[in-house]
């Protein structure tokens, strides 16, 4: 019986996450044999109503994105459904599995605008400092193997970028339609303690090396390939992009 209900609920998932039950055009069209005896309409209903939440979580993201998608918007979206079914509930799950969508698809099909993979990136990042910032309170964790030594990593709330383009003006300005000047731009996403919103900071290339070495707990020899350790963690501290613990 346990078996049966668990085949059951896991064809019900199936089914909700479905092309057939999100975008099918027959209301009649049979449904897997563990389904019967359960109203197919109201089931695509149900997956409907999933689905066009998921959609207004990922266009809430990637507001500008969309912007500069234009007519593709649809057909984007519906290859995103299709190709990639929902793994979780959390905003920030779905904005990275679409982020993932769109650059394996771009390998095939170059974007349009060229700057729209470092828009999209951008807002990613904003959303992963957001995510970081509703969550302060969470208590931080070492790993077991640090010991008593000092350590540094990048806080939580920071996210460096590498850019093409110099995208800053695009979410700066009122206007949607910018062109952002080409030019390798590095970038740190941050929403410090003092502001209500993320900012946009350009910084050294350097900066953006050392940050996307220190993503979780490391010695602090890491970065004594940049120069005089002790003056960069001390730079990294005031700019409040590192933790420092031990």
């Amino acid at each position: 019986m346990s078996n049966r209900l668990f085949d059951r609920q896991t064809s019900l998932l199936e089914y909700l996450s479905s092309t057939a039950a999100i975008f099918g055009d027959q209301a009649n069209a049979p449904v897997d044999p563990a389904l019967q005896g359960i109203d197919p309409v109201v089931l695509r209903l149900q997956a409907r109503f999933a689905c066009n939440k998921r959609i207004k979580k990922i266009v809430a993201v990637y507001a500008r994105t969309f912007e500069l998608l234009g007519t593709d918007q649809g057909l984007i979206l519906r290859e995103f459904v299709e190709t990639s079914p929902a793994t979780s509930g959390s905003t920030l799950a779905n904005a990275r599995e679409f982020h993932e969508f769109l650059s394996v698809r771009w390998e095939c099909e170059p974007p349009q605008p060229a700057y729209l993979p470092d828009v999209t990136a951008c807002e990613l990042a904003m959303t992963v400092v957001r995510n970081v910032v509703e969550n302060h309170d969470r208590p931080t964790k070492r790993g077991k193997s640090v010991g008593l030594k000092q350590v540094i990593r990048r806080c939580r709330g920071v996210v460096p970028l590498r850019c093409v383009y110099d995208i800053r003006s695009i979410f700066d300005a009122v206007a949607a339609h910018i062109i952002p000047r080409k030019r390798d731009t590095s970038l740190v996403v941050i929403l410090p303690p003092r502001f209500r919103d993320v900012r946009i900071v350009e910084v050294e290339p350097i900066v953006v090396d050392m940050l996307m070495l220190l993503d979780d707990w490391a010695d602090p020899s890491r970065l004594d390939t940049f120069g005089d350790r002790e003056n960069l963690i001390s730079h990294l501290g005031e700019q409040e992009l590192i933790e420092v613990q031990g």
